[in-house]
């Protein structure tokens, strides 16, 4: 859980970078200097996935995407990334109400229900 909180924290930084300072002057010469973030990543779009025991499913990511923030809705889901498909009692456990960052080979990922029927909620980041 440490590992997944870790990785999420990183994600989060990662998405804003850093800033810049931008000066602006109005029509009377009034100066005015603002911050803008500097985005690091930007989305590149979202998906929902409804599963059910076992059927395995695996995401359908878009171009250019290299993170995602995946949340689990409704049971818990078992899944991998090892391009093996994700069984009921095999993979890593994520338990409903669950979100988490993943960065690594987002089309290698598979998941499927330990019970019930989860909804899988994803959201893609690409580098900006």
């Amino acid at each position: 859980m440490l590992k997944r909180s870790l990785i999420a924290s990183a994600l989060m930084l990662s998405l804003v970078g850093s800033t810049q300072a931008q000066t602006h002057r109005d029509q009377g010469g009034t100066v005015t200097t603002g911050v803008t973030p500097i985005y690091l990543y930007v989305s590149a779009g979202a998906s929902q996935m409804a599963l059910a025991v076992g059927t395995n499913t695996t995401l359908a990511v878009p171009a250019g995407a290299t993170l995602a923030e995946i949340c689990i809705e409704g049971a818990s889901v078992r899944y991998r990334d090892d391009r093996t498909a994700a069984t009921s009692s095999l993979g890593i456990p994520a338990s409903a109400g669950t979100c988490f960052a993943y960065s690594g080979p987002l089309s290698s990922l598979s998941f499927t229900a330990q019970s019930g029927s989860p909804t899988v909620d994803v959201s893609y980041y690409k580098a900006n």
